[in-house]
């Protein structure tokens, strides 16, 4: 590996950002992990279904790194990925805003940029391809897709194509301009059902997963980081979440995604937060609202996604001292190549004075002791403290 390569991987070590690069040269300890998940990848593409599992475990311990260990697996197995970090701005309530930032955040296989492009530019209208997916949009999903679709492939302006592939993206096209737009290139009224984003935006994931299979993809991966950021929201929100959860976990009533790997990391702490809370906890207190509200089918599935929660989930161990051994050698040695000397580092020496810290942290202060050996060619004396987590109560207050 040349210098400036050692260097690169070392400034994004210490920026505590998980990055593919990174997963490609530290995945130890996983390997077991990585087998369950090539065996559900496999078994996904055969059932052309969906398969949706919960990883969790404590801040600090890989979640994300293993996540990114992931998306390169799939790329190398010729699976789209998706890998979206749950937020504020993208909250798991809204799928209509969950979409979007979905289709930002898809890679194909080799390359380099996000988006549907590549999926969709070169889809001649008259291919077999353009038909088939006219007809899977006709028949399965809302008709304002295949009415989007259809002009898509014959709009004869570029400004007409940018608006119908950005309602692709999700940013969602009104029905009269897409009306007007329809008569503009087939000289012909349309009649198109009343569309809502928030109602109907799961038919545009439904489109995508199989647009991806049909242009000859193997899948689908989908990756939702920080899902405990559900644990944010108000109490209606967080049903909501739930019932979102509930159409990855079991897909068979609301139309499934072809061909579609999903996992949600999600940290520990979720579970005695919310799930298992002394004072109205979410195992009881969600389903009951759906009832109240005169949603049955939305308090079942509610019900089935939370219980899923507690007995169906991954959880990611922390790693043995053996394997992190392994992994500060390879940052001791990195660290040589890029600054160009031969560090005498006791590796013993840090994995006991970190023993009681995060993957992250035994991380930082091996960086931070080899840096200040390299500067001052002493051994530094170093402590390590505890930052205070996150807090999933911070909206508390608007719940009613």
């Amino acid at each position: 590996m040349r210098e400036f390569e050692s260097v690169r991987i070392i400034e994004t070590l210490r920026s505590g950002v998980s990055s593919r690069r990174l997963s490609e040269i530290f995945s130890y300890g996983r390997e077991a992990l990585l087998e369950t998940v090539q065996r559900d990848l496999e078994n996904a593409v055969a059932a052309k279904g969906t398969r949706a599992v919960v990883l969790r475990g404590d801040y600090g311990e890989g979640k994300t790194h293993f996540l990114n260990t992931v998306f390169n697996l799939a790329h190398k197995l010729n699976f789209a990925v998706s890998f979206v970090i749950l937020s504020k701005e993208t909250p798991f309530n809204r799928l209509d805003r969950v979409y979007p930032k979905v289709t930002c955040e898809t890679y194909l296989p080799g390359q380099l940029e996000p988006g549907l492009e590549t999926l969709l530019r070169d889809i001649h209208p008259d291919s077999q391809t353009a038909g088939e997916l006219l007809d899977f949009a006709r028949t399965e999903l809302h008709t304002k897709i295949a009415c989007v679709l259809e002009n898509y492939f014959q709009a004869p302006e570029s400004y007409h194509v940018h608006l119908l592939y950005r309602d692709l993206m999700g940013d969602w096209l009104p029905l009269p301009q897409l009306k007007s737009l329809h008569r503009f290139n087939f000289g012909r009224p349309v009649k198109i059902k009343n569309f809502s984003p928030r109602l109907h935006a799961w038919d545009y994931f439904r489109l995508l997963a199989h647009l991806i299979k049909a242009r000859g993809f193997a899948g689908w991966v989908i990756l939702f980081d920080e899902f405990e950021l559900v644990g944010t929201l108000g109490i209606a929100a967080r049903g909501e979440a739930y019932y979102n959860l509930s159409r990855f976990l079991f897909p068979g009533g609301t139309g499934d995604l072809e061909a579609t790997y999903v996992i949600f990391s999600t940290f520990s702490g979720f579970w005695s937060v919310r799930l298992l809370a002394e004072r109205r906890p979410d195992i009881e207190e969600i389903p009951s609202r759906f009832l109240l509200k005169g949603e049955p089918q939305k308090a079942e599935l509610a019900r089935r996604a939370l219980n899923s929660l507690l007995r169906d989930t991954t959880t990611l161990e922390a790693l043995p001292s053996a394997e992190v051994r392994r992994m500060l050698a390879a940052v001791r040695d990195l660290h040589a190549r890029a600054y160009g000397w031969q560090p005498e580092v006791d590796l013993d020496e840090i994995l006991q004075a970190t023993k009681h810290n995060r993957l992250r942290t035994r991380i930082r202060y091996a960086l931070e002791y080899l840096d200040l050996k390299y500067i001052y060619r002493e051994k530094p004396e170093l402590r390590t403290g505890t930052l205070e987590e996150m807090s999933l109560d911070e909206v508390a207050a608007s719940e009613s």
